[in-house]
């Protein structure tokens, strides 16, 4: 039986068919928030309450690739997961007009800052985000917007914006927070406008943002595994590649911090850029680099290591064109070489 032979549902059965659907919806975020959220918080209580950060990065920069890469992946697998449940819900069952009307209200002004409250409440790091960009994107939303839910839910991460504040001086705290908004309020519209020309209008997308309705109930479950089945393909083994090839390149960057000049930013910033960090692990990093004597290498950590990594520009480069990512990773750097020489 054809689609145009199929009987639909009625209203009853549709409007339980959406429900449905945003039932799926709120309880991946339900648990997103219980985890994330609940997390950030004992991990807050703790730094405050010794005063200083417990952990280390040596998980990263330690033990050779693989032993690298499958720490990373054990720290993230959980965000992960829920990254491609939630991806897999917008894509099944919130309708293309639903996230225009989201993303796209009033001017652009609005739109960017209904882009960047999505994105930072959710605080997933780099890799984990990329399956929810990928979903709103090709559901309708402006490549402005879906990139500033890409780039507010790493940088504008409440949690890690506080322990900034807590563990290092004021001026990389607040060249932090200033990098970040200027990704999510700058960067993003900018890179529309140029590297992006074209891509908002071209129906690349036609064929997954219909407002049909189902035509059973079994589509609730079938429309939600094939989306969890599409976005897990698409992202998660550029994620493995995207990581494994990180693993080669942080323990290096941590022989080449030792300067406090401006080359150690610069390579810094650079290798922030395409390293893949979980959450909270530039503190690590960053307390590394200050204790080094390299100020200005902690901020470039600070910004560029949660913002993007090669595992989230692979997937923006599949989902878009290269030159997208190439300009995303060209304006985090420069925004962490600004950050690290205004603390340096």
């Amino acid at each position: 039986m054809t689609s145009a032979d199929a009987p639909r549902l009625d209203g009853q059965e549709k409007s339980a068919y959406w429900a449905a659907g945003f039932v799926v919806l709120l309880a991946a975020l339900c648990g997103l928030f219980y985890y994330k959220w609940g997390g950030a918080i004992r991990t807050v209580s703790g730094v405050r309450a010794l005063g200083r950060w417990s952990g280390t990065a040596e998980g990263l920069t330690t033990g050779g690739v693989l032993r690298e890469s499958l720490f990373y992946l054990r720290r993230i697998w959980i965000a992960l997961v829920y990254g491609l449940l939630i991806g897999a819900a917008v894509r099944a069952f919130v309708s293309p007009r639903r996230v225009a009307e989201l993303l796209g209200w009033g001017g652009r002004v609005r739109r960017q800052l209904a882009g960047g409250l999505v994105g930072t409440p959710l605080m997933l790091c780099s890799c984990c985000i990329t399956p929810i960009f990928q979903s709103v994107y090709e559901r309708g939303a402006r490549l402005r917007s879906a990139l500033a839910v890409m780039l507010a839910s790493p940088g504008l991460n409440p949690a890690a914006l506080l322990l900034t504040a807590l563990l290092f001086p004021p001026t990389l705290a607040v060249a932090r927070v200033a990098a970040a908004l200027t990704a999510v309020f700058g960067l993003a519209p900018l890179v529309e406008r140029t590297a992006g020309k074209g891509l908002v209008k071209d129906g690349r997308f036609g064929a997954v943002t219909d407002d049909a309705g189902p035509y059973s109930a079994r589509d609730v479950v079938v429309r939600f595994a094939r989306a969890l089945g599409h976005l897990t393909l698409q992202t998660v083994p550029l994620i493995v590649a995207g990581v494994l090839l990180s693993s080669l390149i942080l323990p290096r960057a941590v022989e080449l911090s030792s300067g406090a000049g401006v080359l150690a930013v610069i390579v810094i910033a650079a290798v922030g850029v395409v390293v893949a960090l979980p959450t909270f692990f530039e503190i690590p990093l960053g307390m590394l680099f200050l204790g080094l004597g390299a100020p200005g290498a902690a901020a470039a950590i600070l910004v560029a290591g949660p913002l993007v990594n090669l595992p989230s520009l692979l997937i923006l480069a599949r989902e878009t064109r290269p030159r997208v990512a190439i300009a995303v990773a060209l304006g985090v750097w420069v925004l962490a070489v600004a950050a690290g020489l205004a603390a340096a």
